[in-house]
């Protein structure tokens, strides 16, 4: 569907009749800021969808809120009485069937005096012209106005073939999960698989309670039965929140790393301070280190006096006369068991031979108890009297069962002996000496480290002073305010730190998660054991290939998925690339990367090796953006969307160099069959305009100049405002 013109009438600045004619390839209106281009832009889309651009809140509004200002001002006030119309009427020529739709809107006010009356809407008018048979017909059923309407531009590719420079960000705006959605369903039926998994988590839904139905009919104690279902419905319902709290949560980690990406990117006008600031970001990191670490050795000086034992400074002399005080006490214990010791000898020499006279109660102790008592020996019938050696003699039998050898050991066990204490007092006494004799060298270590600490905490501190006083006057450099620099940077940094929890979330989340999935399974095999019988095997077939058909779902949806970005990412890139191709910086790479919620994506540049390309200014990514919108288009391989519908664009070129400008052009030349550029680029710098007149790599259609036309006494108001219309080719 080619457009082959476009008539205004009144439409705003455009007062009185006004045409461009249109033809295959790059048609170009070339205006500067204010001019009309963004009204020609309205006027295509009022016809189409009764909306007009308000740049005050900008959003479209219906032709009901609009009223009056869709009329020329000029017009108004030129006509003293009556009705004024504003309309516009666009001509598509169908070349396969070779037919034209005429699709016009009018809309009118009419004036009385200096009252004007607004009619309340707009109207619509379409006519059907089959050129062969050179006959026409009006179209007024609404069902045939939006089919025709429809086959000038299908809803799924309106944002990609109809759009303002302005809105170049919402249409592709990787942040948002169905920004990209919305593109591979241009390029295919992904839904087809959104349904799919639908069903197949129905299904594996309803198979699960069938099969937890059969364990609890089957089931040898129904009440234990019961009371664990509850338990694992209770924990599926914990999951599902999980679960739903998970999905939440990677939304804002991928809503926080976009955010990132792009305020990184926005800073790229301000290279300087960006790098600057990565220096005080750092700096201030090291400081807070080694601040940490002087307070850390300043609170621990109190503790180095037990820690590191400098309370015993001063004491290695104490250890010393400890020392010959413990030889001294060795040495007279020594002497003293050593006379222990000699009389135990000679008591035990008396015991052993005691002990060799006779056998022990041989004679019986009651034989010579008698004897004793008699003063009388009745072996050898000689007199014993009691005392004498003789008595004594035999009574020494007596006590010789209660005698026995002693060692020193017994003998101490009757004495204090403080040896061991003394000793392990000595042992410990010993090891701290060695500690005395380094405490004066490990004070002086740990201060001179303090004095260390000290000097590079100054000087960081001096070093952030500076890099700050640096920050603030490239700021007023960069022509940035202050309050917009600390804004983009706080909000960087905050957007960092919400990236940051929220991945920590995230982790946690899936730890409760795995545990809650663990107490399932026990309790699912639980209910198993309590099966008495046989699960029909047909549902145990059913559960299993329910499973594996909702994991394929998921699968291959992720699958195509993935493919589709793929095909989008390379399109892409032959589309950047050849932008580029006048521009001598590097260009790098464009890379869909998956951002954490595997929903959304950030288009970024890498080079050959997938290193990031940073410092992209607004220029980049304006260029990725655009790309990535033709890509969509172009990838559609077999659908000739950009041979059956016209691109329409308003200042996508607005942040461009001239070199990117040209090769924009170079490119929508070729991707689009017919295109209609509104342009400021080319209306000053008469360079490039001549290059877009003369390159014979532009497959170029018709080029219009526009300026407005109002007397230098009349600027105050839009009452003489009308448009100049001036064609270049």
């Amino acid at each position: 569907m080619i457009l082959q013109s476009i008539e205004l009438n009144n439409f705003m600045c455009y007062a009185g009749p006004n045409r461009f004619d249109f033809t295959e390839g790059i048609n170009v209106i070339i205006g500067d800021n204010g001019y009309g281009k963004s009204k020609l832009y309205d006027a295509f889309w009022w016809v189409m969808y009764n909306q007009c651009f308000d740049t005050s809140i900008k959003k479209f509004k219906y032709t009901n809120l609009l009223k009056r200002q869709i009329v020329s001002d000029k017009a108004i006030d030129e006509t003293e009485e009556g009705m004024i119309s504003a309309s516009v009427v666009l001509t598509f020529h169908n070349t396969e069937k070779d037919s034209l739709y005429i699709l016009e809107r009018r809309y009118s006010v009419r004036k009385s005096g200096d009252k004007i009356i607004e009619d309340q809407d707009s109207e619509e008018i379409i006519w059907f012209k089959e050129m062969s048979y050179m006959n026409a017909k009006e179209v007024k059923e609404a069902d045939q106005i939006e089919r025709i309407k429809k086959s000038i531009l299908p809803d799924n590719i309106k944002p990609y073939m109809w759009f303002q420079g302005e809105q170049v960000e919402s249409i592709i705006d990787f942040n948002k999960s169905d920004t990209l959605t919305h593109a591979i369903n241009v390029l295919s039926n992904i839904t087809r698989f959104d349904n799919i998994i639908t069903v197949a988590e129905g299904l594996k839904e309803s198979s699960t309670k069938e099969f937890n139905k059969k364990q609890r009919d089957l089931s040898g104690d129904k009440g234990k039965s019961e009371n664990l279902e509850l338990d694992r419905q209770n924990i599926l319902d914990r999951i599902k929140g999980l679960e739903l709290q998970d999905i939440q949560i990677k939304d804002t980690l991928a809503t926080a790393e976009e955010k990132s990406e792009t305020l990184l990117n926005k800073l790229a006008d301000a290279q300087k301070i960006r790098e600057i600031e990565a220096k005080r970001k750092s700096i201030e990191q090291n400081l807070s280190e080694i601040q940490e670490e002087f307070d850390e050795e300043q609170q621990g000086l109190h503790k180095r006096m037990f820690t590191s034992k400098w309370v015993l400074k001063g004491t290695e002399n104490l250890f010393d006369e400890y020392g010959k005080m413990y030889n001294q006490f060795e040495h007279k214990k020594l002497q003293h068991e050593a006379q222990i010791q000699a009389r135990l000898d000679s008591e035990n020499a008396l015991v052993s031979e005691m002990q060799a006279r006779l056998p022990i109660d041989v004679p019986e102790p009651i034989h010579v108890q008698h004897m004793l008592d008699i003063e009388r020996c009745l072996v050898c019938d000689r007199e014993a009297l009691t005392g004498s050696e003789a008595w004594l003699k035999m009574k020494a039998l007596i006590d010789r069962s209660q005698m026995k050898i002693k060692t020193l050991e017994d003998e101490e066990k009757s004495v204090h002996n403080f040896s061991g204490d003394l000793k392990k007092l000595y042992q410990n006494g010993l090891g701290l000496s060695h500690n005395v004799k380094s405490i004066d060298d490990d004070i002086a270590s740990t201060f001179r480290r303090l004095r260390k600490l000290d000097k590079k905490r100054k000087a960081l501190s001096d070093d952030l002073k500076k890099i700050e006083s640096e920050i603030n006057s490239l700021i007023v450099d960069a022509a940035l305010n202050v309050s917009q620099a600390a804004n983009i940077l706080n909000e960087y940094s905050a957007q960092n730190e919400l990236a940051k929890r929220s991945m920590n979330e995230v982790n946690s989340n899936a730890n409760i998660l795995s545990r809650r999935k663990e107490e399932l399974s026990k309790i699912e095999a639980e209910l198993s054991k309590l099966v008495i019988g046989e699960i029909p095997a047909y549902l145990k077939e059913k559960i299993k290939v329910i499973e594996e058909f909702y994991l394929v779902a998921h699968s291959t949806r992720k699958r195509v998925f993935n493919k589709l970005v793929l095909i989008l990412e390379e399109e892409a890139n032959k589309h950047y690339l050849e932008m580029t191709q006048g521009n001598m910086s590097s260009r790098g790479i464009i890379r869909l990367k998956e951002l954490s919620n595997g929903k959304n994506y950030m288009p970024e540049l890498v080079d050959e090796n997938g290193n990031v390309l940073l410092q992209l200014n607004t220029g980049n990514i304006i260029l990725i953006k655009l790309a990535t919108i033709m890509a969509i288009i172009s990838a559609r391989q077999g659908s000739r969307d950009t041979d059956l519908y016209t691109l329409i664009t308003d200042a996508p070129m607005s942040v461009f160099g001239e070199d990117y400008t040209i090769g924009f052009c170079k490119t929508v030349s070729k991707v689009y069959r017919q295109s209609i550029i509104m342009s400021k680029e080319f209306y000053k710098n008469l360079a490039l305009r001549e290059q877009l007149l003369t390159n014979g790599e532009i497959k170029l259609g018709k080029v219009y100049l526009i300026t407005p036309s109002i007397p230098e006494n009349a600027r105050s108001n839009r009452n003489s405002l009308s448009t100049n219309i001036e064609k270049l080719n």
